[in-house]
C-alpha cells in the first residue's frame, strides 16, 4: 500500500505525520506536493498549520506544474480550497481550472468567488461556459461580477453562443425596466444638483476639464471638445448616463460635483473605479467616496490603488493599510512616490506583523 493510502486510512503514527508536515521525512519535493493535502485532512490544528506553512514555502515552479497535470481530484479540490480561502491566489486557481481533470464542482465555486481575475477568465472562456452551462446563472447572481462582464454574458445568451438563444424580452417589459432604471438616475441627478446649488455652483456655467488636449486620444478628441462646451448641469447628466469614454474625461472636471456624479454613476465598472483610485488629478472627495464605499472595497486592487495614491486622504489610507498583504507592504515601504505618512505607517505595520 502506498504512503498516500496509508495516510488516508490513518495507519501512520503522529510523529511521521509531523515529519511530513514540516518536510522532515525522506520524500522528494514532488511527493510532498501530492501528499500534503492528505496530511492536512487527517491532522489536528497544529498539523494543519504546519502544512499551510510548508506549502507557502514551496516554490511555485514546483506547485504550478503539479496543479496543471495531476489527475488526483482530491488534490485539485484541496488546493483549490487552499488558494481560494486559506492563502488567496487567483493565478493558481486559474491553473487548477485549466487542468483537464478539474471536477465540475470547482467551476461552480469559481463562478461564485470574489476574484475579478477568476471571473474574467470564466467569462472570456466561451468553450468552458458551453461545457459547464450550469455556472452561467451562478455568474449572473455573483455580486462581484462587474457590469462589463455581465453585459458580455448577456450578449452570449442573446446570440445563442452558449446554446439555446435567450427569448426576446417583450417591448413593453423592456420599457418598464428602462423606465425604472431611469427613475433611479433621475433621483441621483436631482440630489447632485441640489447639493451643487447649496454649494453655490452655477449650473448654467461651464467648467474646465483638467486634461490636456494633447493627452486625449484622437478618436476621443471630438468628444472632449463637445464636453468642453457643456454646462455643469449637462456634464452631470452625461456623467450619470454616458459612456465609459465620457466618464474617463469627466472625472477630471474642475467642478467637484461633476466628478462625484461620475463615481456615483450606476454604469461605472470595477476597472474604472480602480483606475480612478490611482489618479493623482482627481478631487480628494472622489477618493474619499471610493475609500468609504463597501462595494468598491471588496476589490483588493482598488484598496491598493488608494493606499498608493498620495492624494488619498490620510485617514482613509491609514485605515485601508491594515488590509494590504505583506508583499505589497514591503513594496510600499520602498516606494518614494507615495505619501511619506503612508510609507512610515507601512513600515511600522510590517514590523508589527513580524513579531
Amino acid at each position: 500500500m502506498d504512503l498516500k493510502s496509508r495516510i488516508k486510512n490513518r495507519e501512520l503514527p503522529q510523529e511521521i505525520l509531523n515529519a511530513i508536515s514540516t518536510m522532515s521525512f525522506p520524500l522528494t519535493p514532488e511527493d510532498y506536493v501530492e501528499i500534503l493535502p492528505y496530511v492536512y485532512e487527517q491532522g489536528d490544528k497544529t498539523l494543519k498549520e504546519n502544512v499551510v506553512s510548508t506549502i507557502n514555502r514551496m516554490s511555485l515552479d514546483l506547485i504550478i506544474p503539479f496543479l496543471e497535470t495531476t489527475e488526483d481530484i482530491n488534490d485539485l479540490v484541496f488546493y483549490f480550497q487552499f488558494y481560494l480561502k486559506v492563502e488567496p491566489n487567483p493565478e493558481l486557481l486559474i491553473k487548477i481550472l485549466n487542468n483537464p481533470h478539474c471536477p465540475p464542482s470547482l467551476f461552480s465555486l469559481a463562478a461564485n468567488c470574489s476574484y475579478s481575475e477568476v471571473l474574467t477568465y470564466l467569462v472570456n472562456n466561451v468553450s468552458l461556459l458551453q461545457k459547464h452551462k450550469n455556472i452561467v446563472p451562478i455568474l449572473f447572481k455573483n455580486k462581484y461580477l462587474d457590469g462589463f462582464l455581465k453585459e458580455k454574458l448577456k450578449e452570449y445568451e442573446e446570440f445563442g453562443i452558449l446554446g439555446e438563444k435567450k427569448p426576446e424580452v417583450k417591448k413593453e417589459e423592456k420599457e418598464k425596466v428602462e423606465e425604472k432604471e431611469d427613475e433611479g438616475i433621475v433621483a441621483l441627478k436631482e440630489k447632485l444638483i441640489e447639493q451643487a446649488e447649496k454649494e453655490g455652483v452655477k449650473l448654467d456655467e461651464k467648467s474646465e476639464l483638467e486634461v490636456r488636449e494633447e493627452d486625449v486620444e484622437e478618436e476621443n478628441l471630438t468628444l472632449y471638445q463637445k464636453l468642453l462646451r457643456m454646462t455643469v448641469a449637462q456634464k452631470i447628466d452625461r456623467a450619470l448616463k454616458g459612456t465609459k469614454e465620457e466618464r474617463t474625461l469627466l472625472i477630471r472636471d474642475s467642478n467637484k460635483v461633476v466628478a462625484m456624479a461620475v463615481i456615483q454613476s450606476p454604469k461605472i465598472t470595477e476597472q474604472e473605479v480602480a483606475a480612478i483610485a490611482g489618479m493623482r488629478n482627481v478631487h480628494k472627495d472622489v477618493l474619499r467616496y471610493i475609500g468609504s464605499n463597501r462595494q468598491f472595497l471588496k476589490k483588493y486592487k482598488i484598496i491598493l490603488a488608494l493606499v498608493k495614491n498620495p492624494k488619498t486622504p490620510p485617514d482613509i489610507a491609514l485605515t485601508l493599510l491594515n488590509r494590504i498583504g505583506e508583499k505589497d507592504l514591503k513594496s510600499l515601504v520602498r516606494d518614494r512616490g507615495i505619501s511619506e505618512f503612508v510609507r512610515q505607517a507601512a513600515s511600522r505595520l510590517l514590523k508589527s506583523r513580524k513579531k
